[in-house]
């Protein structure tokens, strides 16, 4: 709710009685002001049925307010326990192998949550109900586990929690890291990087960050609290930043490609002015190539990039893969569906390869048959070794439901969605699904595709099946 402040005017009123006097008369008194916030969220925010309306909505539940103006959420803000099981983690060092096939190695900035990085901002009876060093011990223990088991590099993030840094790591409504926060971050991924095999090689450079204009921050946590509650806040405003190169000039306009990548979200995207990929370029030297997409969550950058022609031209020695530690995925099911899709675009999915089943079908409403396995020679497309292209004719294409049927009556339904500002040129890859023992060894029968409703223009779809990578398959075996 807006914050409402209660005013009280004394104003000097001039009166005369009598004669009119020729003396000066002395000038009225200025108004004085007495402002104080009255209103805090309403009792509503307070109700976690009142989230339930949406994912939106529910992944705010529920708003407290803070100290000096500051909002959380309990359920995503104050956590101390970190959902990174085992399973999810297995899926990550498939791809994080079949990436060093090619020369890249992964370096995972894993985000703190807010209140983890700014817990003086929440009042005292909040910080008794907040474990703050065991959300500080779980987080450095996720990190641990990520490097241990995820197969990737981690910089030590937990090295930036305290209390008496300086400067907030967070907007105070909003869940975007300032650029204080990007820039200290930047400074713990440089450090690592410096200490890695093959960092050193890379052409080094000097650079140099200065303010670039003003961000002005609505918050998303304050537009869930106006949608809730009514009123309004204001803009938080905070200086927008840019890096550039000393002397002018980039090696990214000369014929050599850059040797680092970063892929993100709105945290990295340059249209934010957090300043994020400007820093790493300052604290390490090196050009840094930034590929990350605002709303493009957890994944979209990361497939947008794998599949394009930068990588697959010239892979990247070092690839900075920047996520919010509530996109990283919760489950072994929403893990495997993003690494199913990255692992095979690492080798540029069936591009290059022998289709061992290509199909073009111009596509109606309902149920297409794209490809068969028969006619009286049945080919052993079994789950583990095999995976699947889709080319759809309109490249805005971002949404698949394809269905998977195999002889031994299993059958998938696979769905594929793309984020609105990720560009996928209307190509799915995946491979076929082999998460469970009985789909890897289960041979396809044919691939349906469902349209539920009829294409506004004519569409097809060009369905391929074609051979795993060598590279992914040993991986895949070898975890």
């Amino acid at each position: 709710m807006r914050r409402i402040f209660k005013v009280l005017l004394a104003a000097g009123i001039a009166c005369s009685v009598g004669v009119i006097s020729h003396a000066a008369t002395p000038a009225p008194a200025s108004p004085a002001y007495d402002a104080k916030p009255c209103c805090s969220l309403c009792p509503h925010a307070a109700d976690p049925q009142a989230y339930a309306g949406s994912k939106f909505l529910s992944d705010f539940r529920v708003l407290i307010d803070g100290r000096d103006g500051w909002l959380f959420r309990t359920g995503l803000d104050l956590t101390t326990h970190f959902d990174v099981e085992d399973d999810n983690l297995a899926q990550l060092h498939r791809l994080s192998d079949a990436l060093r096939q090619r020369g890249t190695e992964i370096v995972m900035v894993y985000q703190p949550p807010r209140g983890l990085m700014d817990p003086d901002k929440l009042t005292p009876q909040q910080r008794r109900g907040y474990d703050l060093q065991a959300a500080r011990g779980n987080y450095a223990q996720v990190l641990q586990h990520m490097r241990s088991e995820g197969g990737v590099i981690v910089p030590p993030l937990d090295q930036l929690v305290n209390e008496q840094k300086g400067y907030d790591y967070y907007f105070r409504r909003d869940h975007h890291w300032t650029a204080a926060g990007a820039q200290h971050t930047a400074q713990v991924v440089a450090e690592t990087m410096s200490k890695l095999p093959g960092f050193g090689s890379i052409p080094k450079k000097q650079f140099s960050t200065h303010t670039s204009g003003v961000i002005g921050k609505p918050g998303t946590l304050q537009k869930v609290a106006t949608q809730l509650c009514g009123g309004g806040y204001s803009l938080q405003y905070q200086p927008a930043y840019v890096t550039e190169p000393v002397g002018g000039g980039s090696l990214l306009g000369d014929a050599s490609q850059p040797e680092v990548v970063l892929v993100g979200t709105s945290n990295s995207d340059s249209l934010g002015g957090y300043n994020f990929a400007g820093y790493l370029e300052q604290y390490m030297g090196v050009d840094v190539l930034n590929v990350a997409i605002t709303g493009g969550s957890f994944e979209g950058s990361l497939l947008h990039y794998l599949a394009s022609k930068e990588f697959q031209q010239h892979p990247p020695k070092f690839l900075i893969w920047e996520t919010p530690y509530q996109d990283y995925p919760d489950s072994e099911q929403s893990a495997y569906k993003v690494y199913r899709q990255a692992v095979p675009l690492v080798t540029d999915g069936c591009r290059g390869k022998t289709a061992l089943m290509s199909r073009t079908v111009e596509l109606h409403q309902g149920s297409n048959e794209l490809l068969f396995n028969g006619g009286g020679r049945i080919l052993p497309l079994v789950g583990r070794d095999y995976q699947l292209e889709f080319q759809f004719s309109d490249p805005g294409v971002k949404d698949m439901h394809a269905e998977v049927w195999y002889f031994s009556g299993l059958k998938e339904s696979l769905k594929m969605h793309f984020k609105q500002y990720v560009d996928n040129g209307g190509r799915f890859d995946a491979e076929l699904r082999s998460d469970r023992p009985d789909y890897a060894s289960a041979t396809v029968m044919g691939v349906t595709m469902l349209m539920d409703q009829a294409p506004a223009k004519p569409l097809s779809v060009t369905a391929q099946v074609c051979a795993r990578d060598k590279s992914t398959q040993l991986a895949s075996q070898n975890r």
